[in-house]
């Protein structure tokens, strides 16, 4: 009996061990592919209200800040035992940092396509929310990007034998390439404003938790215990008033003051206008 219980583990930790290997060789072959993609011809603008609109959007409507941090010198936006601890790049010109390194084309390609300097892939940059962005929305973030002060500060990115293995199988999206629509073209500028337009153009940064149709979904990154992502139409805003809608947005309550799961980045979004709040619910309304 001894012998025979011998023999099943030891095939099961064999059975282990290739299954991590495989992932490893297939995530490994995945980042290493290169990817030629287009990326437009900007022209970073450098007058203050167009570093202001930049600002705006990095912080309060992209959230480039969640994982990149306050100061943009990076922060670990996955630190989890089982997963491992993934930080989001030091986008400052100090030590660690990639930003005294990257021309306009870089930044865009990062942003549009989750695509490095060196053409590979970068790893869960969330690029598919922003592929939407107009050419001027894209230059002003850009430019102020390029204005923040360096920060002295290494990113790593460290990756559990699990992690590997669900990317390999397709259960964590992390190689963020491949979740892009490289052919989408830039939208023509839309105007800021309460209006139903500038809505849908908002809304498309909030795809990569609530899902494309905007009806929630299961975020296979998010720490243990973190509930799905709801949906965020009608059907999932049921009952809720605008200033319901607000009140998620910027203190992270639902209606009646519950606070909601510390997963929804509140803090963020606090900063957007009442215009942008506006056409966000305006929107949504309209979406089943």
């Amino acid at each position: 009996m001894l012998i025979a219980i011998a023999v099943v583990v030891g095939a099961l930790v064999v059975g282990a061990a290739g299954l991590v290997g495989w992932a490893y060789t297939s995530v490994g072959s995945r980042l290493e592919r290169t990817w030629d993609v287009a990326v437009p011809a900007l022209e970073l603008p450098s007058d203050a209200a167009s570093l202001a609109r930049g600002e705006h959007l990095l912080r309060h409507v992209c959230a480039c800040v969640e994982c990149h941090g306050d100061d943009l010198g990076g922060r670990a936006f996955v630190d989890e035992p089982a997963l491992g601890r993934v930080m989001g790049s030091n986008l400052t010109t100090g030590r660690g940092g990639v930003g005294g390194a990257l021309d306009a084309d870089d930044w865009a390609r990062a942003i549009l396509h989750g695509v490095g300097s060196d053409h590979r892939s970068l790893v869960i940059m969330p690029s598919e929310d922003y592929t939407h962005l107009s050419a001027p929305d894209l230059a002003a973030l850009i430019a102020y990007a390029r204005t923040v002060p360096p920060v002295d500060r290494e990113t790593t990115i460290e990756l559990t034998p699990l992690a590997q293995v669900l990317i390999a199988t397709g259960e964590l999206p992390a190689v963020s390439a491949e979740l892009i629509d490289h052919d989408v073209t830039l939208p023509a500028a839309v105007a800021p404003g309460p209006t139903l337009e500038h809505g849908e153009y908002l809304a498309r940064m909030c795809t990569g938790c609530h899902g494309r149709d905007f009806q929630g979904q299961v975020m296979a990154a998010a720490p243990p215990g973190t509930p799905p992502v709801p949906g965020i139409g009608r059907r999932g805003m049921t009952g809720w008033t605008q200033a319901d809608f607000e009140r998620a947005l910027r203190r992270g309550q639902k209606p009646g003051g519950v606070a909601m799961h510390p997963f929804m980045p509140s803090r963020y979004y606090a900063g957007m206008t009442d215009d942008e709040v506006t056409a966000l619910w305006t929107y949504l309304q309209t979406v089943e």
